[in-house]
């Protein structure tokens, strides 16, 4: 007989009751089941991916509550500022005022003195003589009952001011002034050449550039802005200005001593072009040498004046040698 497998009995069909019972208990498992920060539940027979949740924006402080107290700060430093402001701008007028002042004083004066330069020159018999000796200080010899002769322009100067040295002049510049030594090198600063106390000072000789022979002048004088004074020397430093302006003149008792200008920088005080002491044998022949001054130079003449900003140590200085 033929093999025959057993027939498998038919599986008993679900009800539809039975079928949307067992799929509504499979929605509500797959609906309890918690979800991972950044998915969403995934609906059955769905795969879905899901963005990352955009970060929150932080929310603007809050504003802070405007109290009495805090006004009255706000009030207090606005009051502050405001004095501040006015103490600073009146004392920059103030400042201004006084310097306009001192300029039109001085003005006024040198332009008398000149005057009176001019009327002493014109009264004298002879012009005075141009000379190539070194700037020397009139001395009365110990053994001489009378003075040693001081020219009319000198004794003029002298009567308005008896620490009146010499008379320095650049031709084509505003340099053209009476020079005085005082005790040290603090009293002109502020005082001019009638003894008036005024911001903008006198040109004065260094105090230690005494005595009968002097191989290095200093004369110093204030870098005025109005140009004034030695307020045109940063003009110097430009190679064209020097040329068109090369030569210094002194005028002491009837002579005028040429100096040519060899060197103009910008230095400080520190510099040895400041140095006044040569009672070292050579002392003098190594110093020129070391400033740049020509060959066998008799003597030398230095113009010094400070620099704007703030450094007060920077300085102009002019070097020039006897001719």
């Amino acid at each position: 007989m033929p093999n025959h497998k057993p027939e498998q009995p038919d599986a008993p069909q679900k009800s539809l009751s039975e079928i949307i019972r067992q799929a509504s208990q499979e929605y509500a498992a797959i609906t309890r089941q918690p979800t991972e920060p950044g998915k969403t539940r995934q609906q059955p027979g769905e795969t879905r991916t899901t963005k990352k949740p955009q970060q929150q924006e932080q929310e603007p402080p809050a504003k802070q509550k405007r109290t009495p107290l805090r006004i009255l700060k706000k009030a207090a430093i606005a009051i502050a500022l405001a004095i501040t402001g006015t103490i600073f701008t009146v004392i920059l007028t103030t400042a201004l005022i006084v310097n306009l002042i001192d300029l039109r004083e001085f003005n006024a004066r040198h332009n008398k003195l000149l005057e009176l330069a001019e009327t002493l020159e014109t009264e004298q018999e002879s012009k005075p003589a141009l000379s190539t000796e070194p700037y020397a200080e009139p001395q009365q010899p110990q053994d001489a009952p009378e003075p040693r002769h001081i020219s009319a322009f000198d004794a003029g100067m002298r009567d308005i001011n008896p620490d009146y040295i010499c008379w320095i002049k650049i031709e084509g510049t505003e340099i053209d002034y009476p020079v005085v030594r005082g005790e040290d090198n603090e009293q002109y600063l502020s005082l001019s050449f009638f003894n008036e106390r005024n911001g903008l000072g006198a040109l004065f000789m260094d105090y230690r550039c005494a005595g009968e022979y002097v191989p290095h002048i200093i004369i110093y004088g204030h870098n005025a802005r109005s140009g004034v004074l030695f307020g045109g020397l940063r003009r110097f430093l430009g190679e064209r200005y020097l040329t068109e302006h090369p030569i210094i003149t002194l005028k002491v008792n009837d002579r005028i001593v040429e100096y040519e200008i060899y060197s103009a920088r910008e230095t400080d005080i520190t510099d040895p072009a400041y140095h006044l002491d040569f009672s070292a044998p050579g002392s003098f022949t190594e110093f020129a040498e070391r400033n740049g001054a020509p060959p066998d130079a008799a003597q030398i003449l230095t113009l010094s004046t400070c620099v704007s900003g703030n450094n007060k140590d920077e300085r102009i200085i002019i070097q020039a040698a006897l001719r």
